[in-house]
């Protein structure tokens, strides 16, 4: 008999009535896809990772639009600032 279990060998566990579910072996894992054949899924998702991969990690000229803007003593405009402070203020009285 395992130590930690409850019962004996001819008497059942505690709970282990009708309704009771028992372990059962798992379900066997589903059959391969047919020869190797791509859905159209995967072949999309492929195409967009590879396009992805592809990508420069930095790209030159948003890194230059952003320094613009950042020069700008206009930017962010006054409008966006007061609406964001808006926003803020109102969130803090709900």
């Amino acid at each position: 008999m395992i130590s930690g279990i409850s019962g004996s060998p001819t008497t059942p566990l505690q709970g282990s009535g009708a309704g009771v579910a028992r372990a059962s072996t798992p379900p066997p894992p589903p059959p391969p896809p047919a020869a190797n054949v791509p859905s159209p899924a995967i072949s999309q998702q492929a195409a967009f990772t590879a396009q992805v991969a592809a990508q420069p990690t930095v790209r030159p000229e948003q890194v230059e639009r952003a320094k613009q803007l950042l020069s700008s003593p206009n930017y962010p405009p006054r409008a966006i600032v007061e609406a964001v402070s808006k926003l803020i203020a109102d969130s803090q009285h709900e």
